[in-house]
């Protein structure tokens, strides 16, 4: 009997959100076969990632190193502060343009429709496109136009997409949930505003909501702020430790099922 098609559902969570790799880098290590991959803001970049087949240890050391300071600008336009540019640039490049269409593991992101409040699903046209707009949280970047639409940042409709992998045909589903970071005492500019309360609503929202999956990973990240960029190594390696945890479940369950 075959195994059941694996799908892997990334969360939201702006810098905890980069646990996803360090769990993600784990699957893959332990030999988990993962079909569909699915993301959420933070989890869309690094779904977007993988399934264009990124080098997930590559990308680990990429993110201790890089100069996130140097992809965000003020672009003071009327619908953001900052332009996706820089950043849209570099998923290009790591993605290597590809498109969904192309991809070798089937793939998802999730957005939200400003216009409407909808949950828009992502998985055809420019995977770097698609990720830009997942992750583009309102009032901080300029949001993605997509045909008639107005796209934003994906959590507020949907922060660990579990559902939307069984949706595209997923039979197991893993999901990583990087939970709430401490909300911040030092509020000292917009950006910091706007980002404190879209946290608060989206606790509200997510409270309402159950994720959908076989197995939950949720990485002890403790006081790590949505911010802290520069704490990328230590909660990357907290994403692998809750990996490591969590695999003998993960690996029990397929052998049962298959």
């Amino acid at each position: 009997m075959p195994y059941p098609k694996v799908g892997v559902a990334l969360g939201s969570g702006a810098a905890r959100g980069l646990a996803n790799l360090g769990v993600l880098q784990v699957l893959v290590e332990a030999g988990i076969p993962i079909d569909i991959v699915c993301g959420t803001s933070a989890g869309a970049v690094v779904a977007g990632l993988y399934a264009a087949g990124s080098d997930l240890q590559l990308l680990g050391r990429m993110v201790v190193e890089l100069d996130w300071h140097d992809l965000t600008g003020w672009s003071l336009r009327p619908k953001g502060l900052v332009s996706p540019e820089k950043v849209h640039n570099m998923l290009r490049i790591l993605t290597r343009d590809q498109r969904f269409e192309d991809l070798p593991v089937k793939a998802a992101v999730v957005a939200t429709d400003l216009l409407t409040g909808e949950e828009v699903v992502l998985d055809s046209g420019s995977v770097a496109d698609a990720v830009t707009a997942s992750l583009s949280i309102p009032g901080v970047f300029v949001p993605v136009e997509r045909d008639g639409m107005l796209l934003v940042d994906g959590a507020l409709v949907n922060r660990v997409p579990g559902d939307l992998c069984r949706r595209l045909g997923a039979q197991f589903v893993i999901a990583v949930d990087v939970g709430w970071a401490p909300l911040s005492s030092r509020v000292r500019h917009l950006p910091d505003v706007i980002i404190q309360t879209i946290d608060i609503l989206s606790r509200q929202a997510a409270s309402r909501q159950e994720i959908d999956c076989d197995v939950l990973i949720e990485p002890d990240l403790g006081n790590v702020r949505l911010t802290q960029l520069n704490r990328a190594a230590e909660i990357v390696e907290k994403g692998r430790q809750a990996a490591r945890q969590a695999l003998p479940a993960i690996k029990s369950s397929l052998a049962t099922l298959g």
